[in-house]
């Protein structure tokens, strides 16, 4: 679990460098509480929260922004959206994200942009 540590990741940034053939781009959102996500997220959201801040039971939303352009992704409501509601990995339907058609609309936008 070492290179997962702040440090470590600072430190492999700096030595790989983005390919400028590559065109990078992130998504994010946050989860509200540790109740929002299913096991195991419920258990690390907490820890996250303590030390880095809002995120999305495991990634902080600091953490998140990377390449030319950043989508955070915050619908209305008190549960807000886990990383494992990114994947679908539950098959919940939330109020206001519909995972299904976020990703038709990542890959239009791709189509779109040439890609």
């Amino acid at each position: 679990m070492k290179c997962l540590t702040n440090s470590y990741c600072e430190q492999f940034n700096k030595e790989v460098l983005d390919d400028p053939e590559v065109m990078y781009q992130s998504y994010g959102s946050k989860a509200t509480n540790r109740r929002s996500g299913h096991f195991p997220l419920n258990f690390s959201y907490p820890v996250v929260k303590k030390y880095d801040g809002d995120n999305d039971g495991l990634v902080a939303l600091a953490s998140m922004p990377w390449g030319e352009r950043f989508t955070p992704l915050f619908p209305e409501g008190r549960r807000g959206i886990t990383h494992a509601d990114m994947i679908d990995l539950n098959r919940i339907d939330i109020m206001g994200f519909d995972v299904r058609e976020f990703y038709v609309q990542m890959v239009s936008d791709l189509r779109e942009r040439g890609f």
